[in-house]
């Protein structure tokens, strides 16, 4: 039986790409010149904005956010304007903060990635795509924001704040989905260098190349090309990194389409939290870390073995090749990608391993006297996958049909070396192969001008086999495969009342397998179901004069929550994942813009939550009861600046499973950007324009670190950065 439904699926793949290529091609349609804005993808559900490197629209600098008023679900650009307002060294998801019931938490540095949390969600429930590719790990379903892509080189990002249409390829949409797209060559050529340095020791050295138009006799291409290195001594107490990063892309004219084509690597080094003081620094050296343990010996000596090995490094890269056009009145994509990650942190350990020699055999090993085993917990992945989409008219329906699969193989492997870095064995070593498959159709129809329904189904169907070497040489059981499949509807409605007001309802389901963890519980349960909700959503958006608003209320009944659970196998009491928790995250989100004139305009983001865990009793983690984020943006000729006020309402925090009350919490921040068109020397030396910026974060040095008892590895939450500036430069040549 799953043999054949295998056989199915691979069918379904093939025929789904052959479709794209063997459409009859007489209406050949040329999409034009390569100019940033040469797509044909603008029907599809969530399609990128059409912004390329060159220019940034006037109503993207006003607002940071828009609303689609047509949408049968709540959808919100938020706008490219807002991303240049980021310091060039953090991680994208910064801007999410504006947005309502949404929490980003930066424990270190965002550069080393934020914490998201939407209306109660965590990363790990909230699906986040690059181009429309989906990024989460496929066996955990977590994300790091800092490995894709900076924030100078997006266009913008769709933000579902909730499951909403079965159009949204991915495996995790409790939360909503963050579909961010990387900016379009420009047809102009272009050289920018960026610099910037900043509080506690941060600098950036990078630069923007974009080739402008070539080839175009037979094959219109324009590309760009992106460098930049940041380095940082380390806020809070010295965790010092070091990032690498390299992006590529470039769009060609072929035939009835456009080939894009792209690559992002990221190279980064950081100490864990918790850092060293600066004289640790001096003592120890730059790779000290104070998070594990003692540093001095039982006899006062360093033991620079011990105190040198605490980082984490990491190299991932991501590149993608898409085609797509029109022909007639059929619009098609299909987009290959693969993705590679590499990294280890890196530890060491007093106490007796047992591992699995290079032999093959199980063997004991201890440290040598007023010594330590260096340890390598790695992860490697290897993902590929294909996203085919396409568009055609079925009588008054407009048709979308998609398949998603991704083959994700990543080996978790802790590795023990001597102190004089020979390989021992490795303390477990489990390979994990997750393949999913998920093919969608998404229909709309407008019964009358003023009513759009939309109707479709996505099914997912995940197969995951792991297997634990180690387990194995002991003749242990090591070895599972499981299988996972799910329908999951999506239906909506938009009514346009008035030209200047439409109202909108939206009920979809979604679902994630449990994660390969299920495999680490003192009893595996094979009755594990994937987690399930359905989620409800009503809302309005409106247009008066300067003044567009969207109102929304919306209710997720999580079903199936996996939770750990302690159950009597013969005698013992055993760990196991069961579907044991229920769930619901409700509440209202309120967002606004102010236009006042072509200099002022201002927003206005609120929201309530109502987030619990109702099968325990429990909070959700990191789920304020209301949140409000008020901001100002001045233009004026080449200034822009922007004020933004944010406060968080009382929150819970999970420390070894008590739910800790944070407290609500109030930060603020600025910035400036000033463009010089006739800057001094600049025809001499050949600029067109120079731009100078400047971020002033936590404005009023809100340090909100809270302290807990009974947690030596990290005793202080901290929540806010201290204040801190960043100012950079960039020209254009």
């Amino acid at each position: 039986m799953i043999n054949r439904r295998k056989k199915v699926l691979y069918l379904a793949i093939i025929s789904a790409t052959v479709s794209l290529y063997g459409i009859n091609a007489e209406a050949d349609e040329s999409l034009g010149t390569v100019t940033g804005t040469a797509t044909a993808s603008n029907d599809f559900f969530g399609s990128s904005p059409n912004v390329n490197t060159g220019e940034t629209p006037k109503s993207d600098i006003q607002r940071i956010q828009k609303f689609n008023k047509k949408a049968t679900n709540q959808e919100t650009l938020i706008t490219r304007g807002q991303f240049e307002m980021l310091a060039p060294t953090d991680s994208y998801t910064q801007v999410l903060n504006n947005m309502p019931n949404a929490m980003v938490v930066s424990s270190g540095d965002s550069m080393d990635g934020d914490d998201v949390y939407i209306n109660g969600f965590g990363k790990s429930l909230i699906n986040f795509t690059l181009d429309g590719i989906p990024l989460n790990d496929n066996d955990s379903y977590t994300y790091y924001t800092n490995e894709f892509i900076p924030s100078v080189l997006i266009a913008g990002t769709k933000y579902y704040p909730g499951a909403e249409s079965a159009a949204i390829p991915g495996l995790s949409a409790f939360g909503g989905s963050v579909e961010t797209y990387s900016l379009k060559p420009s047809p102009s050529p272009f050289v920018r260098p960026i610099v910037g340095a900043g509080s506690f020791g941060k600098y950036n050295v990078g630069g923007l190349i974009n080739t402008g138009l070539f080839a175009k006799s037979f094959a219109p291409t324009s590309a760009w090309i992106y460098v930049n290195k940041i380095q940082r001594d380390g806020y809070f107490q010295n965790n010092a990194a070091l990032q690498n990063q390299f992006l590529f892309k470039s769009v060609t004219q072929i035939g009835p389409g456009a080939l894009t084509l792209f690559f992002s690597q990221n190279n980064q080094r950081f100490n864990y939290y918790n850092g060293a003081t600066a004289a640790q620094i001096a003592q120890y050296g730059q790779d000290y870390n104070s998070y594990t343990g003692n540093p001095l010996l039982p006899d006062g000596k360093a033991n620079y073995n011990y105190t040198g090995y605490n980082y984490n490094q990491y190299l991932n890269w991501l590149g993608y090749a898409k085609y797509e056009g029109e022909i007639g009145k059929v619009k098609f994509s299909d987009q290959l990608y693969y993705y590679y990650g590499n990294g280890f942190s890196a530890s060491a350990t007093t106490y007796t391993q047992t591992l699995l020699t290079p032999a093959g055999t199980i063997g004991r090993f201890s440290p040598a006297r007023n010594g330590v085993l260096l340890g390598n917990s790695v992860n490697n992945t290897h993902r590929w996958g294909n996203l085919a989409r396409i568009i055609y008219p079925l009588g008054p329906v407009s048709t979308e049909l998609g398949f998603w699969f991704n083959h994700n193989n990543t080996l978790h492997d802790s590795r023990y070396f001597s102190a004089s870095n020979t390989y021992l064995g490795s303390s477990y070593s489990e390979p994990v192969v997750t393949n999913t498959y998920q093919p969608y159709i998404n229909l709309t129809y407008k019964p009358v001008d003023a009513l759009t329904l939309a109707a479709g189904f996505k099914y997912l169907y995940v197969t995951r086999d792991f297997k634990n070497t180690v387990a194995l040489a002991q003749n242990k059981p090591g070895q599972f495969n499981v299988n996972f499949g799910s329908v999951l509807p999506s239906v909506g409605a938009n009514l346009r009342i008035t030209d200047n007001w439409h109202a909108f309802a939206n009920f979809t389901q979604n679902t994630n397998p449990p994660g390969y963890n299920q495999f680490y519980t003192g009893t595996y349960n094979a009755e594990l179901k994937p987690q399930k909700a359905n989620t409800y959503s009503l809302g309005t958006h409106w247009d008066i004069g300067p003044w567009s608003s969207s109102l929304q209320a919306f209710r997720v009944d999580f079903q199936n929550y996996i939770l750990s659970t302690t159950i009597l196998v013969g005698s013992l009491n055993q760990t196991v994942l069961a579907n044991a928790g229920t769930a619901i995250n409700q509440g209202l989100s309120w967002q606004n813009n102010v236009v006042l004139n072509d200099i002022f305009s201002a927003y206005a983001n609120f929201g309530v939550l109502d987030a619990r865990l109702t099968s325990s009793h429990q909070p959700f983690p990191y789920a304020p009861h209301h949140t409000e984020a008020l901001g100002l943006i001045a233009r004026y000729h080449g200034l822009r600046a922007t004020v933004s006020l944010h406060e968080m309402g009382q929150s819970y925090y999970n420390l070894g499973g008590k739910f800790l009350p944070l407290g609500s919490r109030f930060f603020a921040d600025a910035s400036l950007r000033y463009t010089f068109r006739n800057a001094p020397l600049g025809q001499s030396l050949g600029f067109k324009n120079v731009t100078a910026s400047l971020n002033l974060n936590n404005l009023f040095d809100r340090r909100f670190v809270q302290s807990y008892t009974g947690s030596s590895s990290n005793p202080n939450l901290k929540l806010n950065l201290p204040t801190n500036v960043y100012a950079s430069i960039d020209a254009t040549f």
